[in-house]
Protein backbone atom coordinates (compact mmCIF):
# COMPACT_ATOMS: atom_id res chain seq x y z
CA UNK A 1 0.00 0.00 0.00
CA UNK A 2 2.43 2.22 1.35
CA UNK A 3 4.94 1.44 -2.10
CA UNK A 4 2.02 2.40 -4.22
CA UNK A 5 1.41 5.78 -2.92
CA UNK A 6 5.21 6.31 -2.74
CA UNK A 7 5.13 5.37 -6.56
CA UNK A 8 2.18 7.45 -7.40
CA UNK A 9 3.22 10.61 -5.30
CA UNK A 10 6.68 10.34 -7.08
CA UNK A 11 5.31 10.48 -10.75
CA UNK A 12 4.40 13.18 -12.75
CA UNK A 13 1.09 13.37 -11.29
CA UNK A 14 2.32 13.59 -7.92
CA UNK A 15 2.29 17.09 -6.89
CA UNK A 16 -1.50 17.01 -8.19
CA UNK A 17 -2.38 14.53 -5.80
CA UNK A 18 -0.33 16.50 -2.81
CA UNK A 19 -2.60 19.34 -3.90
CA UNK A 20 -5.34 17.22 -4.31
CA UNK A 21 -4.66 15.68 -0.36
CA UNK A 22 -4.86 19.90 0.74
CA UNK A 23 -8.00 20.49 -0.48
CA UNK A 24 -9.59 17.30 1.28
CA UNK A 25 -8.34 18.25 4.39
CA UNK A 26 -9.62 21.45 4.22
CA UNK A 27 -12.98 20.57 2.73
CA UNK A 28 -13.20 18.55 5.71
CA UNK A 29 -12.30 21.11 8.27
CA UNK A 30 -14.39 23.69 6.46
CA UNK A 31 -17.63 21.35 6.73
CA UNK A 32 -17.38 20.57 10.20
CA UNK A 33 -16.77 23.83 11.29
CA UNK A 34 -20.00 25.17 9.35
CA UNK A 35 -22.12 22.32 10.98
CA UNK A 36 -20.74 23.49 14.55
CA UNK A 37 -21.74 26.82 13.32
CA UNK A 38 -25.25 25.81 12.55
CA UNK A 39 -25.51 23.74 15.50
CA UNK A 40 -24.46 26.89 17.72
CA UNK A 41 -26.79 29.61 16.08
CA UNK A 42 -29.58 27.22 16.62
CA UNK A 43 -30.12 26.95 12.78
CA UNK A 44 -33.72 24.21 12.08
CA UNK A 45 -34.40 24.94 15.28
CA UNK A 46 -37.73 27.22 16.29
CA UNK A 47 -38.28 26.18 19.75
CA UNK A 48 -36.83 29.47 21.19
CA UNK A 49 -38.59 31.50 19.21
CA UNK A 50 -41.88 29.83 19.43
CA UNK A 51 -41.14 30.29 22.89
CA UNK A 52 -41.33 33.63 22.46
CA UNK A 53 -44.05 34.24 20.58
CA UNK A 54 -45.93 32.30 23.06
CA UNK A 55 -45.06 34.51 25.76
CA UNK A 56 -47.31 36.91 26.72
CA UNK A 57 -45.80 40.54 26.49
CA UNK A 58 -47.17 43.73 27.96
CA UNK A 59 -45.57 46.41 26.26
CA UNK A 60 -44.83 48.29 29.54
CA UNK A 61 -42.11 45.30 29.96
CA UNK A 62 -39.84 45.17 26.85
CA UNK A 63 -38.84 41.33 25.84
CA UNK A 64 -35.24 42.13 25.33
CA UNK A 65 -34.82 42.68 29.09
CA UNK A 66 -36.06 39.39 29.61
CA UNK A 67 -34.32 37.52 27.01
CA UNK A 68 -30.72 36.26 26.34
CA UNK A 69 -31.35 34.56 22.49
CA UNK A 70 -29.10 32.03 21.08
CA UNK A 71 -30.46 31.22 18.04
CA UNK A 72 -30.74 33.72 14.72
CA UNK A 73 -34.34 33.00 14.56
CA UNK A 74 -34.83 33.56 18.53
CA UNK A 75 -32.82 36.93 17.64
CA UNK A 76 -35.00 38.24 14.83
CA UNK A 77 -38.41 37.58 16.92
CA UNK A 78 -36.84 39.87 19.35
CA UNK A 79 -35.66 42.89 16.95
CA UNK A 80 -39.37 42.23 15.74
CA UNK A 81 -40.78 42.31 19.05
CA UNK A 82 -39.12 45.43 20.67
CA UNK A 83 -39.30 47.64 17.85
CA UNK A 84 -43.52 46.73 18.26
CA UNK A 85 -43.09 47.74 21.90
CA UNK A 86 -40.65 50.89 21.49
CA UNK A 87 -42.82 53.89 21.82
CA UNK A 88 -41.61 56.13 18.94
CA UNK A 89 -43.99 57.77 16.45
CA UNK A 90 -44.27 56.53 12.80
CA UNK A 91 -45.18 52.70 11.62
CA UNK A 92 -44.56 50.62 14.32
CA UNK A 93 -44.90 47.72 11.54
CA UNK A 94 -42.56 48.91 8.76
CA UNK A 95 -39.91 50.08 11.54
CA UNK A 96 -40.31 46.37 13.09
CA UNK A 97 -40.00 44.46 10.10
CA UNK A 98 -37.15 46.64 8.76
CA UNK A 99 -35.33 45.86 12.13
CA UNK A 100 -35.82 41.95 11.96
CA UNK A 101 -34.54 42.14 8.00
CA UNK A 102 -31.64 43.50 9.62
CA UNK A 103 -30.78 41.09 11.79
CA UNK A 104 -32.28 38.36 9.33
CA UNK A 105 -29.53 39.39 6.65
CA UNK A 106 -26.67 40.03 9.03
CA UNK A 107 -26.84 36.34 10.76
CA UNK A 108 -27.83 34.76 7.42
CA UNK A 109 -24.29 36.46 5.48
CA UNK A 110 -22.22 35.15 8.67
CA UNK A 111 -23.61 31.44 8.10
CA UNK A 112 -23.30 31.89 4.39
CA UNK A 113 -19.46 32.67 4.54
CA UNK A 114 -16.57 30.35 3.57
CA UNK A 115 -19.25 27.91 1.22
CA UNK A 116 -17.80 30.14 -1.31
CA UNK A 117 -14.51 28.25 -0.21
CA UNK A 118 -16.29 25.03 -0.33
CA UNK A 119 -17.92 25.16 -3.70
CA UNK A 120 -14.17 26.48 -5.11
CA UNK A 121 -13.43 23.20 -3.72
CA UNK A 122 -16.07 20.84 -5.81
CA UNK A 123 -15.10 22.57 -8.89
CA UNK A 124 -11.19 22.80 -8.80
CA UNK A 125 -10.81 19.00 -7.61
CA UNK A 126 -12.02 17.18 -11.06
CA UNK A 127 -10.05 19.74 -13.11
CA UNK A 128 -6.95 19.25 -11.14
CA UNK A 129 -7.43 15.66 -11.33
CA UNK A 130 -8.23 16.34 -15.18
CA UNK A 131 -4.91 18.33 -15.26
CA UNK A 132 -2.87 15.38 -13.53
CA UNK A 133 -4.50 12.87 -16.20
CA UNK A 134 -3.29 15.23 -19.54
CA UNK A 135 -0.24 15.99 -17.65
CA UNK A 136 0.92 11.87 -16.97
CA UNK A 137 -0.10 11.06 -20.76
CA UNK A 138 2.04 13.67 -22.00
CA UNK A 139 4.79 11.88 -20.17
CA UNK A 140 3.81 8.34 -20.89
CA UNK A 141 4.25 9.66 -24.52
CA UNK A 142 7.23 11.82 -24.19
CA UNK A 143 9.01 7.95 -23.02
CA UNK A 144 7.37 6.57 -25.78
CA UNK A 145 8.97 8.79 -28.46
CA UNK A 146 12.27 8.03 -26.64
CA UNK A 147 12.47 4.48 -26.79
CA UNK A 148 13.67 2.56 -29.46
CA UNK A 149 12.09 -0.31 -31.53
CA UNK A 150 8.89 -2.20 -30.18
CA UNK A 151 7.24 -0.18 -27.37
CA UNK A 152 7.24 -1.56 -24.33
CA UNK A 153 3.16 -2.30 -23.55
CA UNK A 154 4.40 -1.93 -19.60
CA UNK A 155 5.39 0.84 -20.25
CA UNK A 156 2.21 1.85 -22.17
CA UNK A 157 -0.21 0.43 -19.57
CA UNK A 158 1.65 1.66 -16.38
CA UNK A 159 2.14 5.59 -17.57
CA UNK A 160 -1.79 5.36 -18.25
CA UNK A 161 -2.52 3.98 -14.97
CA UNK A 162 -0.32 6.27 -13.27
CA UNK A 163 -2.28 9.25 -15.03
CA UNK A 164 -5.75 7.89 -14.43
CA UNK A 165 -5.31 8.00 -10.67
CA UNK A 166 -5.29 11.63 -10.58
CA UNK A 167 -8.36 12.22 -12.21
CA UNK A 168 -10.29 9.31 -9.81
CA UNK A 169 -8.31 11.32 -6.54
CA UNK A 170 -10.11 14.56 -7.80
CA UNK A 171 -13.52 12.89 -8.19
CA UNK A 172 -13.33 11.40 -5.14
CA UNK A 173 -12.70 14.42 -3.44
CA UNK A 174 -15.09 16.07 -5.39
CA UNK A 175 -18.17 14.00 -4.88
CA UNK A 176 -18.75 14.07 -1.06
CA UNK A 177 -18.13 17.50 -0.54
CA UNK A 178 -20.00 18.57 -3.87
CA UNK A 179 -23.58 16.95 -1.15
CA UNK A 180 -21.78 18.63 2.23
CA UNK A 181 -22.11 21.88 -0.48
CA UNK A 182 -26.09 21.28 -1.37
CA UNK A 183 -27.22 20.31 2.19
CA UNK A 184 -25.47 23.31 3.79
CA UNK A 185 -27.13 25.54 1.11
CA UNK A 186 -30.07 24.02 1.39
CA UNK A 187 -30.18 24.41 5.38
CA UNK A 188 -29.79 28.53 4.98
CA UNK A 189 -32.12 28.33 1.96
CA UNK A 190 -35.13 26.44 4.67
CA UNK A 191 -33.72 28.76 7.26
CA UNK A 192 -34.22 31.53 5.35
CA UNK A 193 -37.86 31.01 4.87
CA UNK A 194 -38.63 30.15 8.78
CA UNK A 195 -37.28 33.20 9.36
CA UNK A 196 -39.53 35.47 7.25
CA UNK A 197 -42.44 33.38 8.37
CA UNK A 198 -41.06 34.10 11.93
CA UNK A 199 -41.44 37.87 10.79
CA UNK A 200 -44.84 37.44 10.19
CA UNK A 201 -45.89 35.52 13.05
CA UNK A 202 -44.27 38.10 15.29
CA UNK A 203 -45.91 41.31 13.94
CA UNK A 204 -49.43 39.43 13.71
CA UNK A 205 -49.05 38.27 17.11
CA UNK A 206 -48.03 41.73 18.48
CA UNK A 207 -51.18 43.10 16.91
CA UNK A 208 -53.42 40.60 18.60
CA UNK A 209 -51.72 41.26 21.86
CA UNK A 210 -52.04 45.00 21.59
CA UNK A 211 -55.89 44.69 20.96
CA UNK A 212 -56.01 42.20 23.59
CA UNK A 213 -54.95 45.07 26.31
CA UNK A 214 -56.95 47.85 24.65
CA UNK A 215 -59.98 48.94 26.72
CA UNK A 216 -63.12 47.37 25.19
CA UNK A 217 -65.86 49.47 23.22
CA UNK A 218 -69.20 49.25 23.97
CA UNK A 219 -70.87 49.27 20.69
CA UNK A 220 -73.94 50.95 22.59
CA UNK A 221 -74.39 54.37 22.85
CA UNK A 222 -74.26 56.40 26.39
CA UNK A 223 -77.44 57.70 27.91
CA UNK A 224 -78.24 60.90 27.50
CA UNK A 225 -77.49 63.29 30.62
CA UNK A 226 -81.35 63.97 32.34
CA UNK A 227 -81.93 67.71 32.15
CA UNK A 228 -81.54 70.07 35.18
CA UNK A 229 -84.75 70.99 36.39
CA UNK A 230 -85.67 74.92 35.48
Amino acid sequence: MWDLIDAQLSSSGGPVLVVLAFFSVAGLTLTLFKLIEFFDHGVGRSDEAQELLDRPRPRRDPIAERVEPRSLRARVVVAALTSLDARQPGDREARARAAAEQVAIIGLARLSRHLRLLDAIVQAAPMLGLLGTVIGMIDVFFRMSGADGAIDPALLSGGIFEALVTTAAGLVVALPFFFASVWLEGRLDTEAMAIEALILAAMHGAVQQSTAFAPEHSDTAPAPVPARPG
